[in-house]
């Protein structure tokens, strides 16, 4: 181990943040990477599977509540859309009681994608997750919530 530079002390393990940080940072590139490769497969990137799955089994939202309710950020959202569009998976019309609102459906090909997709996904998940205890589970998203709040 390295000693330490003129005054400077080393700040004990067990009041550092640092192994807090680290694990959960970890945590999410592993996941990310996992789940980017899953996407992959399916020719999709991470916001396009987001915007499927929000979509999923409903015949519609508008713009501003795929937005409201996806992961996706405002800013990024009709570039998506758009891709989504070009491929043939997303359908977007004007609103009938809005004329200013756009609402977005997936297309028949669309809803068979995300039926494929979400159950494969879960597929996958599944054992990863179930890892831990449903009790574990249900602990640790309250703690990550928690901890999300707090930034």
């Amino acid at each position: 181990m390295a000693e330490p530079i003129g005054d400077w002390q080393p700040i004990p393990q067990e009041i550092s943040q640092v192994p807090v940080l680290r694990a959960t940072t970890e945590t999410h590139l592993h996941l990310d990477r996992w789940i980017s490769r899953y996407f992959d497969t399916l020719g999709l990137t991470g916001p396009q599977f987001d915007v499927l799955v929000t979509l999923g089994d409903l015949d519609g939202l508008t713009v501003k509540e795929v937005g409201d309710q996806s992961l996706t950020t405002k800013g990024s959202l009709i570039p998506i859309l758009d891709r989504l569009v070009a491929k043939g998976l997303v359908h977007r019309c004007k609103g009938t009681v809005d004329c200013r609102q756009t609402i977005v459906s997936l297309t028949p090909e669309g809803q068979a994608l995300y039926q494929q997709a979400f159950s494969g996904f879960l597929a996958e998940v599944r054992p990863r997750l179930e890892t831990l205890t449903q009790d574990e589970q249900t602990e640790l998203v309250r703690l990550l919530t928690k901890l999300k709040s707090a930034f």
